[in-house]
């Protein structure tokens, strides 16, 4: 069976739904994004709506991406560099975009717990490093969002695509009218997936040919990562439902839940400092 790339029609949809969503209800919305491939494609459909909307776009969007600070630091630095961009471009051109690095505080911090506090290394039974490191400061910023405007819509990056696990949860989920399921944990907050439907080779296809994103630099370097890696990217998480980092692309340093660092060891490999 043939692979079916993201020619003109299928983006389009993708872009018309995004619009459609937009305008539906006044509730700003908050893109989870992790430097990875999907959230990346993400973030820049949604970019490329504000841009194209200008003056029209009347309500926020935020951007909310976590930096543990024990990332890789090639992945770290190529973090800070596409927010920096972003943020700079949207105030530059006037975009009611908001950029979010969330960090974890010294109280919520990986060495914090380990040696300050006395935890035992991250297990998967026991991954306290994600709640704490991850699930914790995003949703600080994204609860204050909520009290600001009594609710908010969380696109995440999540594709049917992924696996057959992540596609039976998704299918899973109860949806209003639009196609939009609660949080499970976040309050007054909906869920839209707009890149549900899009395969990894759609994807890839679609960032190979829409380079460079509009607000500057290109998306050489994610592409370069995932040529020394191999695994999946680590997504921003926001509740414990989400698969954990240990064993992807992204994943901190210090991580105590896998027996081998794949991606550090492909950085390694590749020349990586």
């Amino acid at each position: 069976m043939s692979v079916r790339l993201p020619d003109e029609e299928h983006i389009a949809q993708t872009e018309e739904s995004l619009r459609t969503h937009y305008f539906a209800d006044q509730r700003p919305w908050v893109v989870a994004y992790s430097g990875g491939k999907d959230s990346t494609l993400l973030l820049q459909l949604v970019y490329e709506l504000l841009m194209d909307l200008g003056p029209t776009a009347c309500k926020p969007v935020h951007v909310v991406a976590s930096d543990t600070r024990v990332e890789a630091p090639n992945v770290e630095e190529y973090l800070a560099d596409r927010l920096s961009r972003l943020a700079g471009h949207a105030r530059a051109n006037g975009l009611t975009f908001h950029v979010h690095r969330v960090q974890p505080t010294p109280e919520q911090s990986f060495w914090g717990n380990l040696i300050g506090k006395g935890y035992p290394s991250p297990t998967r039974w026991f991954r306290w490093c994600t709640t704490k490191m991850k699930i914790k400061p995003s949703r600080a910023v994204i609860d204050g969002i909520v009290r600001e405007h009594g609710g908010v819509v969380l696109l995440l990056g999540t594709r049917l695509d992924e696996s057959a696990d992540r596609a039976q949860r998704m299918q899973g989920r109860a949806t209003n009218s639009r196609g939009l399921n609660p949080h499970g944990e976040i309050r007054d907050a909906l869920v839209m997936t707009p890149i549900a439907d899009w395969t990894t080779e759609q994807v890839w296809e679609y960032l190979f040919t829409r380079n460079p994103p509009p607000w500057g630099g290109t998306h050489n370097f994610m592409l370069d990562l995932y040529r020394q890696a191999s695994g999946g990217e680590c997504p921003v998480v926001l509740d414990l439902n989400t698969p954990s980092c240990g064993g992807s692309r992204f994943g901190c340093w210090t991580c105590t839940v896998v027996k081998e660092d794949k991606s550090m060891r492909g950085f390694i490999d590749a020349g990586a400092t």
